[in-house]
């Protein structure tokens, strides 16, 4: 027993204790343990038997192999029964409380493994619906770590196939892509595209990797937010300029400096919220004076100006997302689309077989991409380059993200959408079913194509219809496409309107008027009342 003892053994301070459903761990873990220990053999075998021998004392005759034998019967005994107490020394010391007052009675260590493993190894059909209720209860949480949860997942399957139920490992690697915490949506719906079924491992391999990126690019996020606010790093211009013009600073600080007590002169301890230092306020503050020359000298990278010149818009990011005329303003879409094959422009046909996952977890094909001019309510043009042609669409998305990377501001307040850039006001738009609108004028090349429901070609009709509004609103109506009219041109003279212009006088025109002797009755000189 010396030499056993040298060997590294297990260590089981740490073991869980048997408390009945941890059997199959709890056993498997002891028996390492006993097999190190070279005492295993005492929960499979019976106690050995001595063999008694009756003899006579007078005629027997006692041999020395005889007394080998019954000597080496006594030492297997002695070690059995040694053994026989450390096995169930330890099987009673690994028990709950409960299980420990139920098997202490009993002094024989198989009886106690047998006991065990009918009660609780055994082949039960409850066992079986436990531990697939177990896996089909599996979810990921976005809590803990995904290969810690990943690692469960795998120990759930492999107690599902110990329990002699057979399952593929493309179905092992399905169920957990089922599994993915609300985070992770978009990754899955990646992985549900490829063409090729991807076994387990080779999908734990790809969330090892995914998960390593996201942790990346969080570090990096937190660390980009590890600024410190208000703190500006002078240039090293700005610290010239700041020097020469230090004279001139000093004055103005004297300007507001006391006397302290001692009679010194003491400078004003306030902070620059601009540069971080003490003795000045921010509008002396030279370092804000140079930013705000260095501002007015530069010059905008995108104009935006009445007449010609356009607004473009580059796509740089490939995360792509039944009125086809409308453009809706999208904030979660990352590139343009268009619908309509005819708002184009500039039109390329797709020869790559792009393909556009919609959020429905379905795809779309890309037909192809090309520029589309979009005439604002302001006058001003928006152009919009490499606008992805899917026909399958039902309404042309203007990307928010990109409209963000060219200088645009994107104000959403009572219903309305206002773009605007550097103040400048450049166009706005309209909440309708839940959708903000931009207000465009489209500019559609097949003059066939009606956005109107009445096929109406007067314009005569369509006065009388709007309540006898004037021709001008008649035609800018035309001209925003909410009403159609070949022939604006000719515009007769309504007679309702004319009728409604004429002024009514108050009294009816004297047509005659006396002016001989005698044709004039005047009522203050007649005495009527003596004639009567």
């Amino acid at each position: 027993m010396a030499i056993l003892m040298t060997r590294t053994l297990p260590d089981l301070s740490k073991m869980e204790p048997l408390d009945g459903t941890n059997f199959k761990r709890w056993s498997q873990k002891l028996l390492i343990f006993f097999e190190q220990l070279e005492v295993d053999y005492v929960l499979f075998t019976d106690p050995p038997e001595i063999t008694t021998q009756t003899t006579d004392t007078s005629t027997a005759i006692v041999t020395t192999s005889q007394t080998d034998s019954s000597r080496r019967e006594d030492e297997l005994k002695a070690k059995y029964e040694k053994d026989n107490r450390t096995v169930r020394g330890h099987l009673l010391n690994y028990m709950t409380n409960t299980l420990f007052d139920l098997f202490v009675n009993h002094k024989s260590a198989r009886t106690i493994w047998n006991t065990l493993e009918s009660r609780y190894g055994g082949d039960d059909a409850g066992r079986k619906k436990y531990v697939v209720g177990k896996w089909l209860q599996f979810q990921i949480v976005d809590g803990k770590s995904i290969m810690d949860q990943v690692h469960e997942y795998e120990n759930i399957v492999a107690d599902v196939l110990n329990e002699d139920m057979k399952m593929c490992e493309i179905r092992q690697a399905n169920v957990l892509l089922e599994k993915f915490p609300p985070s992770w949506n978009d990754y899955r719906n990646h992985l549900k595209h490829k063409k090729r079924d991807l076994t387990l491992q080779e999908l734990i391999n790809h969330m090892r990797t995914e998960e390593a990126n996201r942790l990346k690019d969080k570090e990096i996020s937190n660390s980009s937010f590890s600024i410190k606010a208000n703190l500006v790093e002078p240039s090293e211009s700005s610290k010239d300029r700041f020097q020469r013009k230090g004279q001139k600073f000093k004055k103005n600080v004297q300007q507001k400096s006391h006397k302290g007590n001692d009679g010194k002169i003491q400078k004003n301890k306030c902070q620059c919220y601009c540069c971080g230092k003490t003795g000045h306020k921010a509008y002396q503050c030279y370092q804000r004076k140079d930013q705000q020359k260095t501002n007015k000298k530069q010059n905008p990278q995108l104009n935006l100006a009445e007449t010609e010149e356009i607004i473009a818009v580059v796509v740089v990011e490939a995360n792509l997302v039944e009125n086809k005329v409308d453009w809706i303003l999208d904030t979660g879409a990352s590139k343009h689309f268009c619908a309509n094959k005819e708002l184009f422009h500039e039109f390329h046909e797709a020869s790559d077989g792009e393909c556009v996952f919609m959020g429905n977890s379905t795809t779309a094909g890309v037909m192809g991409k090309g520029k589309v001019l979009l005439k604002l309510t302001s006058g001003k043009i928006l152009a919009l380059l490499d606008v992805l042609y899917v026909p399958s669409l039902r309404r042309n998305l203007i990307s928010g993200s990109l409209l963000n990377k060219v200088g645009l501001k994107i104000v959403l307040e009572s219903d309305k959408v206002i773009i605007t850039r550097n103040g400048d006001f450049i166009g706005k738009g309209y909440l309708s079913n839940g959708l903000f609108v931009l207000n465009t004028i489209s500019t559609i090349s097949n003059k066939n194509s009606l956005n109107s429901a009445y096929m109406v070609e007067s314009i005569n009709i369509w006065h009388g219809r709007l309540g006898h509004v004037n021709y001008a609103s008649i035609k800018r109506l035309k001209h925003m496409n909410i009403i159609n009219t070949l022939d604006a041109s000719e515009c007769a003279k309504c007679s309702v309107c004319v009728e409604a212009k004429f002024v009514k006088k108050p009294f009816k025109p004297i047509t005659h008027k006396n002016t001989t002797l005698l044709e004039l009755i005047h009522s203050d000189l007649a005495y009527f009342k003596k004639y009567t």
